[in-house]
């Protein structure tokens, strides 16, 4: 009897056991697209892979890592329910046969790399019949290929291969999702390569679970929409910039520092050169052309701004003052470069000035944040500001698909001063900032 005993207690065991591993799925993932997959510090990490980690703890999924080395190789696991999803992918027809995919958790432009010498490239015709390198089989040679079917590819194993054969001249360029070029044009120090231009196709990064494992589908889009400002943040922190460490021999720097004293001799002569010039143009009065303006944006400027409100304010009638700021501005001028962060605010400008009323004012107040001087008060300013916090919400950017940005609104009345009020503002912006509060009126 207590020989039975025992077995029982052993196949209840192992009944137990088998559960509680089948209720762990497989995620399988390469670890060479960084910065989304990559084996870092010794460990798994990247975009995508800390995104599925917050996915699935909010799921409640419990999963092990399986790692392979070839993007094939991880769509033969999906096909033949080998693993149960992979964490960085774009939906594609030959995929939906075999698969099923989650909301996308990140979206970016696809973009091109080539070498310093070209020029910024606005039209894709400008890329006919010259070889452009693309990952084989990755979502980017498939969009390119389902949108552009007449260019010249070339299919390599990895990005990593695109952009060495765009360094030796072998191709033309490289094409890839925006995050990944940079970060590996970066990690590489291909100080000859830069990215040259956007692909007019948005990369729009998902889950690709087989169909086997359709059923958490629900439970992972779900867990994709509660994911929070401050927490996809704090992943982009992450790895915005790859860790670099420089090495220098002492021959290369006394080379250095024979360029930097000749640096400094040409800056000297070209400020003494300046000097002159700004003489000549100060006695003609040729500069206060200008001088309101914001030399990037062509708005009003914080001087100006302030002139503005100090006007308005002895005209003893009241008006509202609408202060907005691009939450993680410096985030795309680290990560894309200040030339593709230039580039987003002048797209900002452009749509703000596309919606205002004649008689609003608009003015770069500094760096991402930006003021509306508005005859509109109270209730009324505070249905304008909304209006255009709706506008700036919705609308599809080039780099970053859409801007997260905070509004505040303030009526104004003649016992104020100008420096007071632009100061309370910005404090109340930064403070509905820090507690995640996008619109307060």
């Amino acid at each position: 009897m207590g020989i039975v005993r025992v077995f029982l207690i052993f196949i209840l065991l192992q009944f137990a056991y088998a559960a509680k591993n089948n209720n762990i799925i497989t995620v399988v993932t390469t670890d060479n697209w960084e910065p989304f997959n990559m084996i870092y510090g010794g460990r798994l990490q990247g975009i995508g892979i800390d995104f599925w980690k917050l996915v699935a703890k909010k799921a409640g999924i419990k999963y092990k890592f399986k790692v392979v080395k070839k993007w094939s190789d991880v769509l033969e696991n999906i096909k033949n329910n080998k693993a149960a999803l992979t964490v960085s992918t774009g939906i594609t027809d030959d995929r939906k046969i075999y698969a099923v995919f989650s909301k996308p958790y990140v979206t970016y432009p696809l973009v091109i790399a080539t070498k310093n010498n070209i020029g910024f490239i606005f039209e894709i015709n400008f890329l006919k019949n010259k070889k452009i390198a693309l990952g084989d089989n990755f979502t980017a040679a498939k969009l390119m290929m389902k949108n552009y079917p007449y260019l010249n590819y070339i299919f390599v194993k990895s990005t990593d291969k695109a952009l060495e054969m765009v360094n030796n001249s072998e191709v033309f360029g490289a094409v890839d999702i925006l995050p990944v070029v940079a970060y590996k044009i970066n990690k590489y120090e291909y100080n000859n390569l830069k990215v040259a231009g956007e692909i007019p196709i948005k990369f729009k990064v998902r889950f690709m679970l087989s169909k086997k494992y359709a059923y958490l589908l629900p439970k992972i889009n779900k867990a994709i929409d509660e994911i929070t400002y401050n927490e996809k943040e704090a992943i982009y922190e992450r790895y915005i910039t790859p860790v670099k460490k420089y090495f220098f021999t002492s021959n290369e720097i006394f080379l250095y520092f024979l360029i930097f004293t000749s640096l400094m001799i040409m800056v000297l002569l070209w400020i003494y050169s300046l000097k002159n010039e700004l003489k000549f143009l100060q006695k003609n009065k040729l500069h206060d052309l200008n001088k309101d303006y914001d030399k990037l944006t062509g708005t009003l400027n914080k001087e100006k701004l302030k002139e503005v409100i100090e006007e308005k304010l002895k005209n003893n009638k009241a008006f509202s003052l609408i202060m907005f700021d691009i939450r993680g501005f410096k985030n795309i001028n680290k990560f894309y470069g200040h030339h593709f962060g230039d580039i987003t605010l002048l797209e900002l400008v452009s749509l703000i000035k596309s919606v205002l009323k004649k008689e609003e004012l608009f003015a770069r107040y500094k760096g991402g944040s930006f003021v509306i001087v508005s005859n509109d008060i109270e209730v009324k300013a505070c249905e304008r500001a909304r209006e255009i916090y709706d506008t700036v919400k919705s609308f599809e950017f080039s780099i970053v698909q859409n801007l997260e940005s905070t509004f505040v609104v303030k009526t104004v009345y003649s016992r104020e001063n100008a420096d007071d009020v632009l100061e309370s503002l910005e404090k109340e912006l930064i403070k509905i900032k820090k507690i995640n509060i996008f619109f307060k009126c």
